[in-house]
Parts: structure tokens; C-alpha cells; sequence
């Protein structure tokens, strides 16, 4: 078991090499071992490229008798690619470890039978609980077919988000910056309110940290986007969600969700159109809103040794269990997760 851990944790390592590029994919790793020997390893790199279990034997001319650590339990379906249970019965393995089940209706469980049915010895659950952090928000889409949420927000540390007038204040210092980017990499979507977008104008792009930019959510009930933002006149898709204006312009679209449960509209919408996660850097309203009237997964609170003395307040949280990280000599970053993620 100590080898088996061992070998595992590599294949996790592995799949978070491919965490900023695979969304909405799941992140997955594989390590093929024979007499405790490495004989080849890959990761799922890109959404519609090779799976993690295609990488792993790219090289490898003799696979038999090996054992295959798998992070995922490998698909046993036609997608994209072709399924990685085939492949793993195809070289011959004797064993394969898997990290989770995988909760997808399109595989869950049908991997390991298909596997199993062919005489391939199958362990399952080994360093589970990492590999349900790793693959946290696609876990919680397949399992409540709903998105996974996290709320990411700056403050100073008299807990003010901005100036009195509105101004935006940079909070983050270039370590936080550069995660934050990750975050956004990570996730389907991102998203805020009018007034953040109005204040600020944001690209919310991924910069400093490789990996794919998310989709752009504005919740804007009125309409009120000044028409000049980035997110209006640069080149990438900006979705615009508001009471009753509904058009396109080029790759930029208003859709009318009406004037009641306006925020419940807007999670019906994610849920039909199948997106996973969405990360909310919204203003203290928004913010406030999702965490009134939505359940939130995540919560991550960057704060800064900056005091301002005065200015527009963060929103109120009363956070349970957290855990809190130094970056550098100015921020502090704090992350509670939600319950089922702390199981």
C-alpha cells in the first residue's frame, strides 16, 4: 500500500499540470509501473486532446503485467476520445489503482466493470480525499448538477474593497495576482455585477498564469453597462445577463432573464447550459447576494496589511472553518471550503 500511495501521489502531482487548459474536463493523471519501476506517465493536457492513460503509453513498447495508477477511473465511453478502459485492456496490464470513481453518469462505475470483466485486477480509493480536492468542482456538478461556486474577494485590513468614491484599490500583491489568474484558469466562468464592471473595467482574463481564459458573466438587471468597458470592445465572448434586454452583438450577448428570482434564473441558465463552475469577483453586493441566495462552495479572502481608514466596505461573512495562508509580507489569504468538500 505504501508503494501504491507513492505512485498515486505522482499521478495526482501530474494532473494538476493540466488543470489551467481542461476545464470542463476533469483533471487526470497516470503512472504505469512494473517491479515498482516507472515505465511511463502523462496527464490529460488539453480539453479534446489525449487523455491522461493515451500520455502515459505513448512511449512505452511492453506494457504487460504493469500496473496503471490512475487518478480517475478510466472512461469507459466514446467521447471525444476513445475510451481508456479499451486502452488499459489493450496493453495488457494486470492492475490497475485508481484514485476516485469517476461521478460522471457516462463512466461511474462502467470503467472499473469493464476492467474488471476482463480479468484486470482494480483497487480503488487510494489517497481519495486529495483526489477529491484536485477535482473538487467537477465532482459537485455531476453530483448536484448545479455549478460549483467560489467567491474570491480583496480587502484592505480595516475590511474596505474599494475607496468611498468607488475607486478601485489593488490589494493583491504580485503572488496574489498570479494565483488569482490560476483561479480563473480553473474555472468555466467568471463573473460580476454592473457596478464592478463600471468601476473597474476588468478584462477578467487569464494573464499571468497559463492556462485558458473563463467565460464572462455580468449580472446587469437595468442594462447599465457603460458601452466603452473591455469587456464590450475587446475580442473574447462577454455574456450579459439582464431583466429585459435580449440581443447579440458580434460575440457579445444580453439575455433577458426577466424581473423575478432574477439570481435563480441565472443559476437555471448555468445548470442548462452545463456550466461547472463559475468563479464570483463581483462587489460586495453580488458577493452578498450569492451567499444569501445561492449555495456557495467556496470562499477565498485575500487581505491586505494596507489600511485605508475609510472607504466602500467587503461583504459581510462570518466564516466556520478556514484555513489561512501568508503570501509574501502584505497578504493573507483565507479559503473555507464548503462541508462536502471537508468530508
Amino acid at each position: 500500500m505504501l508503494n501504491d500511495a507513492i505512485w498515486m501521489q505522482r499521478a495526482l502531482d501530474l494532473a494538476q499540470l493540466g488543470g489551467g487548459y481542461v476545464v470542463p474536463n476533469p483533471w487526470v493523471g497516470c503512472v504505469i509501473v512494473r517491479d515498482n519501476k516507472l515505465l511511463g506517465e502523462g496527464f490529460h493536457a488539453q480539453y479534446g486532446g489525449p487523455h491522461a492513460e493515451v500520455n502515459a503509453f505513448k512511449d512505452i513498447q511492453d506494457a504487460q503485467g504493469a500496473t496503471a495508477y490512475v487518478s480517475l477511473e478510466p472512461c469507459s465511453h466514446t467521447g471525444k476520445t476513445p475510451p481508456c478502459a479499451d486502452l488499459l485492456i489493450r496493453q495488457q496490464v494486470s492492475r490497475v489503482v485508481i484514485c476516485n470513481l469517476d461521478p460522471n453518469p457516462l463512466v461511474s462505475g462502467q470503467g472499473v466493470a469493464k476492467l474488471e470483466a476482463a480479468g484486470i485486477e482494480v483497487h480503488i480509493g487510494v489517497l481519495a480525499r486529495k483526489g477529491e480536492l484536485i477535482n473538487r468542482r467537477f465532482f459537485y456538478f455531476h453530483r448536484n448538477h448545479r455549478p460549483y461556486i467560489t467567491v474570491k474577494y480583496a480587502t484592505s485590513a480595516d475590511q474596505f474593497i474599494a475607496h468611498p468614491n468607488g475607486d478601485a484599490h489593488l490589494f493583491s500583491n504580485p503572488i496574489s495576482q498570479q494565483l488569482v489568474h490560476r483561479l480563473r484558469a480553473e474555472h468555466q466562468a467568471i463573473l460580476v455585477g454592473v457596478n464592478t464592471a463600471n468601476a473597474d473595467n476588468p478584462s477578467l482574463t487569464t494573464r499571468v498564469w497559463p492556462g485558458n481564459s473563463p467565460m464572462r458573466f455580468v449580472l446587469d438587471p437595468q442594462a447599465r453597462m457603460d458601452k466603452n468597458l473591455h469587456l464590450l470592445q475587446d475580442e473574447f465572448p462577454t455574456y450579459i445577463f439582464t431583466h429585459e434586454v435580449a440581443k447579440s452583438e458580434g460575440n457579445k450577448h444580453w439575455i433577458a432573464l426577466g424581473t423575478e428570482n432574477f439570481l435563480q434564473k441565472f443559476m437555471g441558465y448555468c445548470e442548462e447550459k452545463a456550466i461547472q463552475s463559475i468563479l464570483i469577483e463581483g462587489g460586495t453586493k453580488t458577493i452578498e447576494a450569492f451567499i444569501r441566495d445561492v449555495e456557495v462552495q467556496e470562499i477565498i479572502h485575500i487581505e491586505s496589511t494596507e489600511v485605508l481608514g475609510s472607504g466602500i466596505s467587503g461583504p459581510q461573512i462570518h466564516p466556520e472553518e478556514s484555513e489561512s495562508y501568508k503570501l509574501g509580507t502584505d497578504n493573507r489569504w483565507s479559503i473555507q471550503l464548503g462541508k462536502e468538500n471537508l468530508a
